[in-house]
């Protein structure tokens, strides 16, 4: 755990006003910003609501968590936004970090009023949950970012103070999951009326089922075995929140990580979108998935810092041009965008196929030992546990030989780490000692 003090001048609160209500968002004091990032009113406001209530919702839940832990984790519980030049996005992770949730506004979403780019985290309470549920398309909603005023407090008004302890595996999901988003590809898409009826047939309650979801023309088709084309869907009942929306959405598209298992489903309302992405193992959260550290592994990060100089709250980051100004190859841009993400720096968008820019509102210099496998694997590369026979690479490691081998779909190791994991769970601390053998012999 990391302790991480988070104050706010306010409560968020739907605020009644002259013309309606507005949606006022109390944001972290602590991030160095403007006072206010974004003033807009929702054009599609009880979308834009129920999306929000969806957010809410998939940061409050715990899908693999013991009841003992609820009541600390539903602290930490407090979504991300971001305002870049064309899009406002809502982010945030379950407390068991098995699913990823984030809205995506675009322009044709809100009438903007006045925005400033950056991003900080919003406080997200019942109260505030509950006022979302009584928005309507009439309701005239505004949505403001950040606190438009300096408070202080006079009689009786208090400032509130919020204490989190602020989980390690929360941030690292953060940057687990945009390489498991770059990873996929188009699966299907479903229409209104077909993406209503898989919603609603799924099973009920909590499903542990593995099961397998392919297109059978405009429709999805589940099964309990695998058939040609078909993703994996394992902890089902993680799509219910979509059931309540899906009669507003012009289509549920998903996307799948042939991989890692992970899937992305999108409900696309056209101005606006809701993702939920998916672990494979709703018992495994993103956080332990390890994507990252073979680029992360490399000794080449002289990218890191042309690339930053880059980065502008971009929609839509573009590796090309990046190489083009910078002059650097596509290869080291990779390897500086995985250190960005890592960092929390960057997302991954695939409605625009690219990453996007965002600061999270952490501290990430208390984060260092974010991947204690990387640091295991640096440990057995500088004290030479790494020997080569010809093609093959032999680890010596607790005084046992693992045998690292490279085939068609990647590396293998003899570990039982390996064993037990394969591939989809990233590297581990002996393939990526050999990585960083490669680097240095390059």
């Amino acid at each position: 755990m990391i302790e991480q003090t988070y104050r706010y001048d306010h409560i968020s609160e739907l605020r009644t006003v002259s013309k309606g209500a507005t949606l006022a968002l109390a944001s972290d004091r602590n991030v160095v910003a403007p006072p206010t990032f974004l003033k807009a009113r929702a054009l599609a406001p009880n979308v834009t609501a129920k999306s929000l209530r969806v957010v809410s919702e998939i940061v409050g839940s715990r899908f693999y968590v013991p009841p003992s832990m609820l009541a600390k984790i539903l602290r930490e519980a407090d979504p991300v936004a971001t305002v870049g030049a064309d899009a406002v996005r809502f982010e945030g992770f379950s407390a068991c970090c098995s699913a990823y949730v984030r809205l995506d506004l675009d322009d044709g979403a809100l009438d903007v009023a006045e925005r400033r780019k950056g991003t900080t985290n919003v406080d997200f309470g019942p109260e505030l949950r509950g006022a979302l549920a009584t928005v309507t398309p009439d309701t005239d909603m505004g949505i403001s970012i950040g606190a438009d005023a300096v408070e202080i407090a006079k009689d009786g008004e208090v400032l509130v103070e919020k204490k989190v302890p602020l989980p390690l595996r929360w941030v690292k999901g953060f940057a687990e999951v945009q390489v498991a988003i770059a990873g996929m590809e188009f699966a299907f898409s479903m229409p209104r009326v077909a993406a209503q009826r898989f919603l609603r047939g799924l099973p009920r309650g909590k499903n542990d089922q593995l099961l397998w979801v392919s297109a059978v023309g405009p429709s999805a088709r589940v099964a309990a075995r695998e058939n040609k084309g078909a993703i994996p869907l394992r902890g089902s009942h993680r799509l219910r929140v979509f059931e309540p929306l899906a009669g507003l959405a012009e289509s549920l598209d998903v996307h799948v990580n042939r991989a890692t298992g992970a899937t992305s489903w999108a409900l696309n309302f056209g101005a606006q979108r809701l993702w939920l992405v998916l672990n494979a193992e709703p018992w495994r959260g993103f956080s332990g998935d390890g994507g990252l550290l073979s680029q992360l592994a490399s000794s080449d990060k002289s990218g890191v810092a042309a690339v930053t100089a880059q980065l502008n709250w971009q929609d839509r980051i573009d590796p090309e041009a990046l190489a083009s100004v910078t002059d650097l190859t596509q290869e080291t841009i990779a390897v500086a965008l995985a250190e960005l993400a890592a960092g929390g720096r960057v997302g991954f968008d695939l409605e625009r196929a690219a990453y996007f820019h965002r600061e999270l509102p952490f501290d990430m210099r208390r984060v260092e030992g974010l991947n204690p496998r990387l640091k295991s694997a640096a440990a057995l590369f500088e004290t030479g546990a790494v020997r080569w026979a010809g093609d093959a690479a032999e680890v010596v490691s607790s005084d046992v030989i693992h045998a690292v081998t490279q085939e068609k779909d990647g590396w293998r190791c003899t570990c039982p780490w390996f064993a037990k994991n394969g591939g989809q769970r990233g590297p581990c601390k002996h393939m990526l000692a050999v990585e960083m053998d490669i680097d240095r012999q390059k």
